[in-house]
């Protein structure tokens, strides 16, 4: 399509998505916001691609303040629905779509009745919409990832295929005048609309992978999380895209919103020395890591079990390793959600096929390589076949009779995506809450620095005197 803008203004795309646990680090949103408003002019649309209001300490310990003051900040075109933004009640993510600056867009999310009547918040929210540039007019339409239902199962949403609302959508920006077309996605994989729908950029979130690629035509971006970096995308009036990743910790904070942000963790009162390390713990979970571990091991001594475990997916990394005195705030930014913690009995069936699905490779989407931090159990991991090869409980080889205890957080028996054997009919106990036990076994025992010793990846063979794990077929093949 012809161009309408100023033939020799490109079209600029400024793109953040995922910010979780950046606002546990003032200076780092107020980094993002100083990046983007130096780039900022009158051909530039700034876009949000979810949960940019959480997960967080502030978004479980506030009302939403940090996002609106980012917001406010900021003033995004456009923001769109990620699963973290119903971390929280219902009301708060209408309340974010009614009252924020940024226009919410979501073409693919419904209330759980259905229905064209019954798109979420749509009093609120649009599907799509166009916004007028120095380079023409630009038609951005948003879609969130259609597992939300099964992320989030208490909430009563329908997400719609993205590719079909993409199409909608797409059509009717086209019909709206829209002479560049741009999908704003929560959905992870965004190749499927790429290849479906002729558009100029997606611009991604959900896997904090960053990613700048051309599918079947289409610019497909992710900026990855916690406020790393900030994502251009230049569209020239022939729709040739070109990208450039901006590194967001070499900006000044923007003073004010910094400021108001250091205020409300401030008033959060979790300031209190829990441990002192001595050294760098990376925050990181996307492998078996120290602080994985020691999350698990919290868990573990709190249920006064066998193992414990916590998925990879559930801890944040706000980029600042933990180092000197540990607060009780950096626990909770950790494992930011304050949830409860559930003690199950498994036999050794079942705990074989939850040490598969550590593994991830059921779940058929995009997510951390290894999605299961233990404590109490050794693994040797078979990266062929995808399963362990060798597993021991506290130092005893892993029995098909044996019953065994394993303390994890709540959320797992009720999601039936990364670890489907694990259900409300097998737990026994509820034994406290998740940031408790952690705090106390800090405590009591620190922080780890070294190494993992209970993980060891194969690959090209067995270890020598190692047999075959025994893993029953519904363990081994569910999905």
């Amino acid at each position: 399509m012809e161009r309408g803008g100023r033939p020799d203004v490109t079209l600029r795309l400024l793109h953040y998505a995922d910010l979780e646990a950046a606002y546990d680090v003032p200076e780092r949103v107020g980094r993002l916001a100083t990046a983007i408003s130096e780039r900022r002019d009158d051909r530039t649309v700034v876009t949000g691609g979810g949960d940019d209001t959480g997960p967080c300490v502030l978004s479980f310990e506030g009302d939403g303040g940090h996002a609106e003051a980012f917001f406010d900040a900021v003033a995004p075109d456009v923001e769109t629905f990620g699963n973290h933004e119903f971390d929280g009640p219902m009301e708060r993510a209408r309340r974010f779509a009614a009252e924020t600056s940024p226009t919410w867009l979501c073409a693919n999310l419904y209330d759980g009745g259905g229905g064209d009547e019954g798109r979420f918040a749509a009093d609120a929210t649009e599907p799509w919409t166009t916004i007028d540039t120095a380079a023409g007019r630009v038609g951005v339409f948003g879609v969130t990832t259609p597992a939300l239902p099964h992320i989030k199962p208490d909430v009563p949403l329908d997400a719609r295929d993205p590719v079909t609302a993409a199409r909608e959508a797409t059509g009717a920006l086209r019909d709206a005048g829209a002479e560049y077309v741009v999908g704003v996605s929560h959905c992870g994989d965004d190749e499927p609309i790429a290849r479906a729908v002729e558009v100029d950029a997606i611009l991604g979130g959900h896997d904090h992978t960053p990613r700048d690629e051309v599918v079947a035509g289409t610019r497909i971006v992710r900026s990855g999380a916690a406020g790393q970096q900030l994502v251009e995308v230049r569209i020239d009036d022939a729709g040739a895209t070109t990208t450039e990743f901006h590194d967001v910790p070499a900006h000044e904070p923007d003073p004010e919103l910094t400021a108001v942000l250091r205020d409300q963790l401030a008033a959060a009162e979790l300031d209190d020395t829990v441990a002192h390390v001595d050294g760098r713990v990376e925050r990181t979970a996307r492998e078996p890591s120290p602080v994985g571990t020691f999350v698990a091991e919290s868990f573990r001594r709190a249920g006064d079990a066998d193992i414990g475990l916590v998925n990879s997916m559930t801890m944040r990394d706000c980029g600042v390793p933990l180092s000197g005195a540990v607060r009780r705030v950096d626990l909770h930014s950790l494992v930011p959600f304050p949830a409860g913690l559930v003690t199950v009995e498994l036999d050794g069936s079942e705990l074989a096929a939850v040490v598969t699905e550590a593994g991830g490779g059921h779940t058929g989407r995009d997510g951390p390589p290894w999605n299961g931090q233990f404590a109490g159990l050794e693994l040797a991991w078979d990266e062929e076949r995808g399963r362990p090869e060798q597993v021991a409980v506290r130092g005893e080889p892993l029995a098909r009779d044996a019953t065994y205890r394993l303390t994890t957080i709540g959320y797992l028996v009720v999601e039936d995506v990364e670890f489907p054997t694990l259900t409300e009919e097998h737990v026994v106990a509820e034994p406290g809450a998740v940031h408790d036990a952690m705090v106390a076994h800090a405590e009591r025992a620190g922080i780890p620095t070294e190494p993992v010793d209970w993980f060891e990846r194969v690959a090209g063979g067995r270890r020598s005197g190692a047999g075959d794990v025994w893993l029953p077929d519904r363990g081994a093949e569910r999905s």
